[in-house]
């Protein structure tokens, strides 16, 4: 008996949290631009993953590297958020805030653009993209981001491919979480 609750216990521990996946991964730099291609696949209905990458005032509850997440202004296809995030890049770590004009011009698509008078960035375009599948939702993100702080050369894009990676993974299963418990 004990031993075949131990055995159901290990196989719990071993079952993948979620069925999602990165599909496609891409960090380049171009000078001190990184522009970054993801692909997912999220195992959860589309309505439900749009409505969480959208709901601007809880980012933080999707990522691990999200401190804070905010509205400041809400018009009607359009708000203005601020988020603050924290990472490291090698023993480089920073607090990053981030003030965007998100919009929502329709067909599964949010737009961010970075104010650059109140962000840690010169300029920023992210464009996500979320579209039913017949495995769940697939979701694209497209960025270019240039950082007013300094990213170490090569080894720094290596890293932020690595985290990127680790946050879509994380970023995965708590979509698919939320939007399990979603009503």
């Amino acid at each position: 008996m004990a031993r075949r609750l131990a055995s159901l216990l290990l196989l719990s521990l071993c079952t993948p949290l979620s069925a999602g996946e990165v599909l496609h991964s891409q960090v380049r730099r171009e000078g001190n631009h990184f522009l970054i291609h993801l692909q997912m696949r999220i195992d959860a209905p589309h309505e439900r993953v749009y409505r969480h990458l959208s709901d601007y005032a809880r980012l933080d509850q999707l990522s691990n590297v999200i401190v804070r997440s905010r509205v400041l202004e809400k018009g009607d296809n359009q708000q203005r958020i601020e988020v603050i995030s924290e990472g490291c890049v090698l023993m480089f770590c920073r607090r990053v805030t981030q003030v965007q004009i998100a919009t929502t011009p329709g067909q599964g698509y949010i737009r961010l653009i970075d104010d650059p008078q109140q962000s840690d960035f010169q300029s920023g375009r992210t464009l996500w993209h979320i579209a039913p599948a017949d495995d769940g939702t697939h979701v694209t993100l497209s960025a270019d981001l240039q950082p007013r702080f300094w990213i170490p050369p090569v080894i720094g894009t290596a890293i932020f491919k690595h985290r990127l990676l680790n946050e879509s993974t994380t970023l995965i299963n708590n979509l698919e979480q939320q939007a399990r418990h979603a009503p």
